[in-house]
């Protein structure tokens, strides 16, 4: 892994935590981030992680299926369902993760505001226009 991409992964990383603490703080009834056992901020920094992770792994599942995305329109929507996916299995972990969620609402809540800031991060950071030209050269 080269220098970049190790901090496009910790500027993304950080950024999904810091989303998780703030949901935290303001719909603390709905969006719980920590347990008896695990701390908040354990527990925001693990499910950050996991949400971060998911971001490299995401282009390579459509590529394994044969999909052939031609739109680049169709990315939002494929990071979005995999953060539902992705907070749905967190949630019904809570007890190893720390992290809950009340209800599917606020899993699309948090979703939604999860994908929106990751793609405001990539096209600040550039991480996308890396993973294109790298795609291109490759063909």
């Amino acid at each position: 892994m080269d220098q970049k991409k190790a901090v496009s992964f910790l500027t993304f990383w950080v950024v999904n935590t810091v989303v998780l603490l703030v949901a935290n703080s303001i719909f603390g009834g709905n969006v719980v981030v920590g347990n008896q056992s695990i701390s908040t901020g354990l527990s925001a920094i693990f499910a950050g992680l996991v949400l971060t992770a998911l971001i490299p792994l995401a282009p390579k599942a459509v590529e394994q299926t044969g999909y052939k995305i031609k739109n680049q329109n169709v990315w939002p929507a494929i990071f979005l369902a995999s953060n539902i996916v992705v907070l749905w299995i967190l949630k019904r972990l809570a007890m190893v993760t720390g992290f809950g969620i009340s209800s599917i609402l606020w899993v699309l809540i948090l979703a939604i505001v999860i994908t929106f800031v990751e793609l405001a991060v990539a096209k600040t950071t550039g991480a996308m226009e890396e993973d294109k030209k790298q795609s291109k050269s490759k063909s």
